[in-house]
């Protein structure tokens, strides 16, 4: 249990100009009750915004960071607030909604708690990605959701996968997702990916659209590498991680997935367990 917050930093969606008003009106509430708050923007990536340091400087991580928007924007934050490990109480402003505990109205009463009582965190398993090229790192990414290899144009790839230093084969398909239990409500779960408990250090590996290979979704632990290679390639060949960052690979690179050596933080708020969430939001239906 985390100790009482004094400290509260509320991420907005840039150019959202209702998330910025809600944003100033929590800062000035949670002043109110005696806390620090301080409002920033998200930016993305490509806007040089790549970790914590584009919200806070050189400061300490805050107690709590709030980010209000969907699920997108928590991605985007996660991403950029993993290594400073800041717990994370995302506000709903979007659709989905399945990563952001609480509803856009109903701020008030779990923010309160948080700032009197303190709270609970979730610690989820977050994934690291790099790209191997003539045996030099040209790139690295977090990855909150997934890690995707996949062709372009619609485009076979041969897709190499190596777990724990055993070569599994090499198998043509779209492309490949390395996901998260947090990610496999996404990305992987529209691949035909399962449904993976959020609290398991496990990650999945599910083929885009298989051609000719007996390849099925696997569940993996994450205490072992996981390395995959772009054996042939006939056009552009994209990794992507939480389709948020982008790097194209050639023939002969390999992407190097790891558990990251920190978590995401989200505060245990709200009250929807794991499996209320999949039947709301209808992952699960009863016939």
């Amino acid at each position: 249990m985390q100790t009482a917050v004094r400290d509260v930093l509320v991420v907005v969606k840039s150019g959202d100009a209702q998330a910025g008003a809600l944003a100033e009106e929590i800062a000035a509430w949670v002043a109110e009750k005696g806390a620090r708050a301080r409002v920033v923007e998200n930016r993305t990536d490509q806007e040089g915004c790549s970790d914590a340091s584009c919200f806070i400087g050189r400061e300490p991580a805050p107690g709590l960071a709030v980010v209000l928007g969907g699920d997108g924007t928590m991605i985007s934050v996660a991403r950029k607030m993993g290594e400073a490990q800041a717990p994370l109480l995302g506000i709903n402003l979007g659709r989905l909604g399945f990563l952001t505990q609480i509803a856009g109205e109903d701020w008030r009463r779990p923010l309160e708690m948080a700032l009197v009582k303190g709270f609970a965190v979730s610690r989820l398993t977050m994934l690291t990605a790099e790209v191997a090229r003539e045996g030099r790192r040209v790139f690295k990414s977090p990855a909150v959701n997934d890690v995707v290899v996949r062709g372009s144009m619609a485009r076979l790839i041969k897709v190499g996968v190596v777990f724990g230093g055993e070569r599994l084969g090499g198998f043509r398909a779209d492309g490949m997702v390395a996901a998260t239990p947090t990610g496999a409500t996404a990305y992987s779960m529209s691949a035909g990916g399962p449904l993976v408990h959020p609290e398991l250090q496990v990650l999945t590996l599910t083929p885009i659209c298989p051609f000719l290979c007996d390849f099925r979704p696997m569940v993996l632990p994450t205490d072992r590498p996981l390395d995959l290679g772009v054996e042939e390639a006939t056009a552009e060949v994209v990794l992507t991680c939480d389709g948020q960052a982008t790097f194209d690979l050639r023939q002969g690179d390999w992407v190097r997935v790891r558990r990251a050596p920190y978590c995401l933080n989200l505060v245990a708020v709200g009250r929807h367990s794991y499996f209320g969430k999949l039947l709301d939001k209808g992952f699960i239906r009863e016939r």
